[in-house]
C-alpha cells in the first residue's frame, strides 16, 4: 500500500502549493482523489477477509453469547444430523452485507484493481 501512495507525484502537490492551498487542502482535494480507489479496494478486501475469518475467532472466543458467523454455522451440526437447510440460510445471510458492499462500491473496486494494470 506504501507504494501506491507514493506513486502521486510530487508535482501535484507542489502545483497546489503554488496555487495557495494549504496542507491540508492538498491531501483533501488531491490526495485523497487520486487515492480513493485503492482505498476502497483494500478496504473492501479487508472487511471480506474480516467478516470471514473463522480460526482465530474460533480458538481465541470461548464465550458462546459472542460467536462470529462463520464460527455459528459450523457449529450448527448435531452429532447424528447435518441441518443442511438451516446451514445455507446461515451461508446466504452472512454473504449479503459482503454482497452489498460490492455493489455500492464496484466502481472504486474495478478502478483500484486496474490501477496499476496499464502504464499511462
Amino acid at each position: 500500500m506504501r507504494n501506491y501512495f507514493l506513486q502521486v507525484p510530487g508535482a501535484l502537490f507542489e502545483a497546489a502549493k503554488m496555487d495557495g492551498a494549504s496542507v491540508f487542502m492538498s491531501y483533501w482535494r488531491i490526495f485523497l482523489p487520486l487515492t480513493t480507489p485503492g482505498l476502497f479496494t483494500a478496504a473492501v478486501f479487508t472487511f471480506v477477509a474480516c467478516w470471514t475469518e473463522f480460526f482465530m475467532a474460533l480458538v481465541f472466543n470461548p464465550d458462546n453469547t459472542m460467536r462470529t458467523i462463520p464460527v455459528g454455522i459450523a457449529l450448527f451440526s448435531g452429532q447424528y444430523t447435518v441441518p443442511y437447510g438451516t446451514i445455507f440460510a446461515g451461508s446466504v445471510v452472512s454473504i449479503v452485507p459482503i454482497v452489498i458492499l460490492v455493489v455500492i462500491f464496484r466502481r472504486w473496486i474495478v478502478s483500484g484493481l486496474t490501477q496499476g494494470a496499464v502504464k499511462g
